[in-house]
């Protein structure tokens, strides 16, 4: 049974880490990172030409928070899922810190960062190849 202080404890840093949250969602509705010198651009395709797999990703943000979800996948055809996974993954992580119960996601399997990693460096390598086929990859 969790005594009053660490509850209280507990419930801080959630409320902080949701205002950080707050701030950042505000900013990424408010402005579009496409035309706003807030956002900073990606430093391996302003030096190399080359797409990261991040490339687009604060594009797809915006794109997400005003609902626009072919705009998401315009920018970065992996940032969904990602986002959804993530999501999922936070969300059972909540309810373990708060409830105490031991849910586990597929995040929590031990081969599950060679998968996602394996995942990322063939997209990242695709959305670099000069064929039109893979224009879609790219932002």
């Amino acid at each position: 049974m969790l005594n009053n202080t660490n509850l209280v404890k507990k419930f801080l840093k959630l409320f902080f880490a949701f205002s950080i949250l707050s701030i950042l969602v505000y900013l990424y509705f408010r402005f579009d990172p496409i035309n706003n010198l807030l956002f900073p651009k990606c430093p391996l395709y302003v030096s190399t030409g080359l797409y990261c797999p991040g490339c687009g990703s604060q594009r797809a943000t915006h794109a997400l928070l005003h609902f626009d979800i072919i705009g998401i996948f315009k920018s970065n055809l992996l940032f969904l899922p990602a986002m959804l996974l993530v999501g999922y993954h936070l969300v059972l992580k909540t309810i373990n810190y708060f409830i105490g119960t031991a849910y586990t996601s597929f995040l929590d399997r031990s081969n599950a960062p060679l998968i996602i990693l394996a995942i990322v460096i063939l997209y990242w390598i695709a959305r670099n190849l000069p064929y039109t086929f893979f224009d879609v990859l790219r932002p």
